[in-house]
């Protein structure tokens, strides 16, 4: 073999490693995306459900219900967040 046909053919193998890095490189992004957003999910629905819990458990107890909106006046700061509850603007 000649060694230019030798050369020729170490450059297009090179090229094809890059290539392939660069597609588990964009496979590893895609699975990294796909594990935050389902972390994301997850969290939302904790949140959904512990809110739902709290709302079930305060439901006939003026004094725990009360409780807890006094805890969320201190927690909520945004606006809109506290309209949602009848909280004073701050």
């Amino acid at each position: 073999m000649k060694i230019e046909s030798l050369e020729q053919q170490i450059s297009k193998q090179q090229e094809r490693l890059k290539q392939l890095k660069a597609q588990k490189q964009a496979a590893v992004a895609r699975e990294r995306s796909k594990q935050k957003e389902l972390e994301r999910k997850n969290d939302t629905r904790r949140k959904i459900l512990i809110g739902s819990c709290m709302l079930k458990i305060t439901e006939g107890d003026e004094q725990a219900r009360a409780k807890l909106i006094t805890q969320m006046d201190k927690y909520l700061t945004d606006e809109r967040d506290r309209k949602l509850f009848n909280l004073p603007l701050q």
